[in-house]
């Protein structure tokens, strides 16, 4: 069984032009959490698996008043999103990618009503 922070670091450390599609906060965890759902893969700590921030899940976050428009517009504005709804989902039985695909799908339709 692998932890999520060891993967994390060993995507990380791969030459960036051989694994472009795992470099960064954003899919590097996402890919994680794909190969976790799609294998038979297990890792440990999976609350360690962020969303992954990318301009659909921030502007949901900003759409749910998660984070307010200054942090919107902010230039750490990934950070943040990660942080807030890390902070969110503590203590509960959602990790915070688990909330990935819901946001990235409310906010890519336009964010129909609920």
């Amino acid at each position: 069984m692998f932890s999520v922070g060891d993967a994390v670091l060993t995507a990380e450390a791969l030459p960036k032009y051989k694994f472009p599609y795992l470099s960064g906060t954003k899919i590097c965890n996402y890919w994680l959490y794909v190969i976790y759902q799609y294998t038979d893969r297990v890792y440990q700590n999976m609350e360690n698996l962020t969303v992954a921030p990318d301009t659909h899940v921030c502007k949901a976050s900003h759409k749910l008043g998660l984070i307010d428009d200054e942090e919107f517009a902010s230039g750490n504005v990934q950070q943040i999103v990660i942080d807030r709804w890390q902070e969110l989902l503590q203590n509960t039985m959602l990790c915070p990618i688990d909330v990935h695909t819901p946001l990235w799908l409310w906010s890519r339709n336009g964010f129909p009503a609920l």
